[in-house]
């Protein structure tokens, strides 16, 4: 850091008090300018002098320690000196409670981790700069050469004084912004993108109730979007999600319907296969299906083993797989198994097991909102073909955005959708498309949604895990994630086990705020103690790269998120 950036944080019009009790996380001092009810001021800059949430330096001598006032309070026998209907103010002697936040060179600014130095009695206290603050908040003294700063925020009480973050602090460790509803969530997710896009950043957004539409950002539409056409409406075709999404899409028992849907699937890309390759010696129903009562099994079992290379390529009908469920219900061998090389007659029994899987095969077929996944008209692009592109050149822009908001909740497609996306952009990571000197920022939008979440029964239950797998191995490929949510206590542990910053507004709820205490260890009773009472806008700034938790008002995004309540008055007049 510049030294002429730092000055002194001990200026004698800056005094308010001095240390009168010492503990081990906390100081008592007695404000000796608190007691006159009006901050003052020096040089254009308000000195709070006794504020709650006001941050001090202590002077311990060769080091300086940061600290925040926390309570204020003036003894029994002087609580009406603070009356100002008394013809005479009456002179107090207001203490106050400083929580001692990290220890710092006083000369440059350079902080230390943790506590070098505790205070004596005596100590004096000085009302923090605001400038100096943010320099401190933002940790410049430990930045490289040629770091790009974004500007995301400004102290709550002077918009004067901007703070910058690197974007190594903000995303290298994943970030996450919590808040609950109307605290400003989304207008800090689109102030975020907006500086990624301005500093020359890659990032993907999954957007699942279009209220990012404004950003400047080429935007694809899974469905039937009022804003889509032949150009940005995408697809996802079920062939391309892997088995175990088929099955936590069509959630088959375990024991009964998991082997005939496996069966059926594979028969249907045989099918796709040769189809159209004369003298292959099965038997291919005008339905689009394969029987397999009474035939021969070499000729098929050959041609699997010709496309398993490429098997997980192999489009397939869905409208078909019903059907060709009930044509796998048969007995193994013919006659009884005296002919081993022919598979026998229909199994009543089998069938009986999977007749509701097939009812529920054939409604998904004819649901109109999932022809986005089953059968789809191709016309339209493919996500993983989009992702592809977009993690291997730039034609598509720097941000992209991915609409969900026409995915139905039905069958949990919009989380198998969701999950699939992220498996598809690991797989690319691994692959070497996604790297350090070509990383990717996938914001996700009401991230409870698509997180730990586990489709099926007891004896059934599928994982979607992807984004869990992004948290703990995406950081080493330079795939890291933005997660936003107002349910903090739906988003798995391993997930916001590996955050590293964390933006949070206020949050109400006890047990989101237990979360919260859990996934940062540098947040305390005392810093979270104000995350009820933050104010629209506001939010508290932690993570394992900033030396102290800080309170910071998020700037207003040029593009505004489109998350605005009902206006009941107007609509009921």
């Amino acid at each position: 850091m510049d030294l002429q950036e730092w000055f002194s944080p001990y200026d004698s019009t800056r005094r308010i008090g001095s240390v009168i009790n010492v503990s081990a996380t906390e100081i008592i001092v007695n404000l000796s300018k608190a007691g006159s009810g009006e901050p003052s001021w020096s040089f254009g800059n308000r000195i709070a002098a006794g504020e709650v949430n006001e941050f001090v330096f202590i002077d311990v001598g060769e080091t300086a320690i940061l600290g925040r006032l926390v309570k204020v309070w003036i003894e029994g026998g002087e609580r009406l000196s603070v009356d100002g209907l008394a013809d005479k103010p009456t002179e107090n002697h207001p203490i106050g409670l400083v929580q001692i936040l990290v220890s710092l060179n006083p000369s440059n600014g350079r902080n230390y981790k943790g506590i070098k130095q505790h205070p004596r009695l005596g100590s004096q206290i000085y009302s923090a700069h605001p400038c100096l603050v943010s320099l401190l908040a933002e940790g410049k003294q430990d930045d490289l050469e040629n770091q790009i700063h974004l500007p995301l925020a400004s102290l709550p009480h002077d918009d004067s004084v901007t703070i910058h973050v690197t974007p190594e602090k903000l995303f290298s460790r994943h970030c996450a912004i919590l808040g609950a509803t109307g605290g400003g969530k989304s207008f800090s997710m689109a102030k975020i993108i907006e500086e990624v896009h301005l500093a020359g950043g890659k990032a993907l957004i999954i957007d699942p109730t279009c209220e990012y539409q404004n950003l400047p950002c080429a935007s694809y539409y899974v469905g039937e979007h009022p804003l889509s056409n032949e150009s940005n409406r995408v697809i996802f075709p079920h062939w391309k999600f892997t088995d175990s999404d088929i099955r936590a899409f069509l959630r088959p028992s375990s024991q009964s319907q998991s082997p005939k849907l496996d069966e059926a699937i594979r028969s249907l890309k045989v099918y796709e296969a040769y189809r159209s390759v004369p003298a292959h010696n099965m038997t291919f129903l005008p339905n689009g299906t394969v029987q397999k009562t009474g035939c021969l099994k070499i000729p098929f079992e050959s041609a699997v083993t010709s496309i398993v290379s490429d098997e997980h390529l192999r489009s397939w009908r869905f409208s078909n797989l019903a059907t060709q469920i009930e044509n796998e219900c048969i007995y193994p061998s013919a006659n009884f198994g005296k002919n081993p090389e022919k598979w026998g007659d229909v199994s009543p029994n089998d069938v009986g097991y999977c007749l509701n899987l097939a009812s529920r095969i054939r409604a998904y077929s004819n649901n109109p909102y999932l022809k986005w996944m089953i059968d789809p008209d191709y016309k339209y692009q493919m996500i993983p073909n989009i992702l592809e592109r977009f993690c291997g050149t730039e034609e598509l822009g720097r941000v992209v955005r991915l609409d969900l908001s026409e995915v139905t909740f039905e069958a949990n497609s919009r989380e198998i959708l969701v999950n699939a996306i992220g498996r598809k952009l690991l797989s690319l990571a691994r692959k070497g498309q996604i790297n350090h000197q070509q990383p990717l920022l996938v914001f996700i939008d009401e991230a409870h949604q698509f997180l730990n979440k586990k489709v099926g029964e007891e004896t059934n239950r599928f994982e979607l895990d992807a984004f869990g797998n992004i948290a703990k191995e995406g950081r080493k490929y330079g795939l890291n994630t933005v997660i936003a949510t107002q349910r903090p206590r739906d988003i798995p542990e391993d997930v916001l086990s590996q955050i590293g910053t964390l933006i949070v507004h206020r949050l109400t709820n006890q047990h989101d705020q237990e979360i919260v205490k859990k996934a940062v260890g540098a947040i305390d009773q005392r810093s979270a103690s104000f995350l009820p009472v933050l104010g629209q806008g506001e939010a508290l700034l932690l993570g394992v790269d900033f030396p102290f938790p800080m309170t910071v008002k998020m700037k207003k995004p040029t593009n505004e998120p489109t998350s605005k309540s009902a206006n009941f008055s107007s609509s009921w007049q």
